[in-house]
């Protein structure tokens, strides 16, 4: 499968209760480098040949929609032609009507995936090569793969536990000092996973993933820095000093 027919689904339906504070908008909204930080996203996505993206939105889901217009002008103007028939750029959210989680959320996704999808936190950012991500899950037999960040200081989040071929054998909970990699919040998922998800509420980190690694094996792909997450206001300060260069700032 080509990039440009692969859809990419940006969690963006929480409600980004710590960032309160300092910020009246949905999290993917919130500026970083002058612009909303969810038009980083689909900047470096774009880049790599994308384009098919959804938003799966639901706390105040409608102010997603005039970004999405100017971002659906400013891609369109930008992308070379399509080389795969069919593989005109597509942007859309996708809004619950109730809160579902990150899990729930993605199930709703299932009426556009034929085989892959790329799934996309919308409140980090990886610099990573997505592509590289999905020749990964592909060349483990469509295995579910996620992005794992090198971190100095890994005390803030979950840690994986990985063996030397980047296989997932463990995710711990916060709390561990020192360095560690952690999840990054872009993964290449299988149709398969996406219909083992219940209906209802259900998280995608706490719950599914726990439970499709006790019988599947995940595969983590390195990366060793570039990895911003803006859930906390001292996180996204740190994003809006380090992701201030004219590259991303570009329409």
């Amino acid at each position: 499968m080509t990039t440009e027919r692969i859809p990419v689904f940006i969690l963006a339906g929480g409600r980004g209760e710590r960032l309160a504070e300092v910020a009246d908008r949905p999290k993917p909204l919130v500026e970083v480098g002058g612009r909303p930080f969810a038009a980083l996203l689909l900047d470096a996505l774009a880049r790599q040949g994308f384009r098919r993206f959804f938003f799966l939105t639901g706390y105040r889901g409608e102010e997603f929609e005039p970004f999405l217009n100017r971002m659906r002008v400013a891609l369109s103007d930008r992308l070379p032609p399509a080389a795969a028939a069919g593989a005109d750029l597509e942007l859309r959210g996708l809004r619950e009507e109730t809160p579902l989680g990150t899990g729930g959320a993605l199930r709703g996704a299932l009426p556009y995936v034929d085989r892959t999808a790329l799934v996309l936190n919308g409140d980090t950012f990886c610099d990573l090569d997505h592509r590289a991500l999905l020749a990964l899950h592909f060349g483990n037999g469509d295995a579910f793969c996620l992005a794992a960040a090198r971190m100095a200081d890994a005390s803030d989040y979950g840690t994986l536990g990985l063996d030397d071929d980047g296989r997932v054998l463990a995710l711990h909970e916060k709390g561990a000092t020192g360095p560690g990699w952690v999840n990054a919040g872009a993964y290449a998922v299988p149709r398969g996973f996406l219909e083992t998800i219940p209906a209802g509420p259900a998280s995608l980190e706490r719950e599914l993933l726990p439970a499709w690694l006790a019988r599947e094996s995940v595969w983590a792909y390195r990366v060793a820095s570039g990895f911003h997450d803006i859930g906390t206001p001292e996180r996204l300060e740190r994003a809006r000093r380090e992701l201030a260069s004219p590259d991303l700032r570009r329409p």
